[in-house]
């Protein structure tokens, strides 16, 4: 393709603009809301940030390295089988977060013992996963956008070695096909994906106040992560499409919610 004869549509950039924005400020907004309303501490949100940053991002990276790779025969097999793909990345997911979760409140947490800890810690877990896997991510879209309507990136693209201007390229053909939607789909997700980060964060919650109940409502949590995380699996295989997908992962993470916010009101949280 030729960059030079291409441009990004104004609708796409707004599209860009409006994931940028909502997926940095949106939760920043809810903390504060929330703050306001129940006028709890924040310490709880900054631990659900850390605790996603060294879960998912630091620790669950480890075994993904050698679970994908494709240099050994298990990554091998798991990269040419969609259900394996699939449900090895939900399951890394599901128990990598909810383990993460659980020692935050069990230990670090530990007396912060006020339901509304549990929210705050969902708010700051899925708040800087959505600000650092959507909003930072639009930045450099934005960049690239700018270059492209300006004319630059053929230009940019002509010094680069072979394998990183193809590599470019594929960025540049996403972007000219995109349109207004394909970011829309992507704060949808979002929401949705903090909705379950709250809902998860309640339940975990619960599993440590309630000792008792802790053997079925921690596993609970890690099964209840892992299905939430299968459909989008199932999208990158090619198995779904993306408007299902996302239906699914609405409704999944709407039942979720009601069933948290049903456990949330209940007195065995006061």
């Amino acid at each position: 393709m030729d960059t030079g004869t291409v441009t990004v549509s104004n609708d796409v950039i707004m599209g860009i603009l409006s994931a940028m924005n909502i997926a940095i400020f949106g939760p920043v907004f809810l903390l504060v809301i929330w703050k306001l309303r129940k006028k709890c501490k924040l310490a709880p949100a900054f631990a659900g940030a850390l605790t996603f940053i060294n879960a998912a991002l630091i620790l669950e990276s480890i075994p993904k390295y050698f679970l994908f790779s494709g240099t050994n025969p298990v990554s091998s097999f798991i990269l040419n089988h969609a259900a394996a793909f699939t449900l090895t990345g939900a399951l890394l997911a599901g128990v990598f977060e909810e383990c993460g979760r659980y020692i935050t409140f069990r230990y670090v947490l530990a007396n912060h013992t006020a339901k509304e800890t549990a929210v705050t810690f969902g708010i700051g877990h899925g708040g800087i996963e959505c600000i650092l896997i959507t909003g930072i991510s639009m930045i450099p879209n934005l960049a690239y956008a700018f270059l492209i309507n300006e004319g630059s990136m053929a230009t940019i693209m002509q010094e680069l070695p072979a394998a990183d201007a193809a590599a470019l390229q594929m960025v540049v053909d996403s972007l000219t096909s995109a349109d207004f939607m394909t970011f829309a789909w992507g704060i949808w997700e979002r929401v949705f994906a903090l909705i379950l980060h709250i809902s998860l964060s309640v339940l975990v919650f619960a599993a440590v106040k309630m000792k008792s109940r802790f053997h079925f409502l921690f596993p609970l949590a890690i099964l209840l992560h892992t299905l939430a995380d299968i459909p989008a699996g199932l999208y990158q295989t090619g198995i779904l499409p993306l408007i299902p997908t996302e239906m699914i992962i609405a409704t999944f993470s709407f039942g979720c919610a009601v069933s948290a916010y049903k456990l949330y009101i209940s007195n065995t949280l006061s």
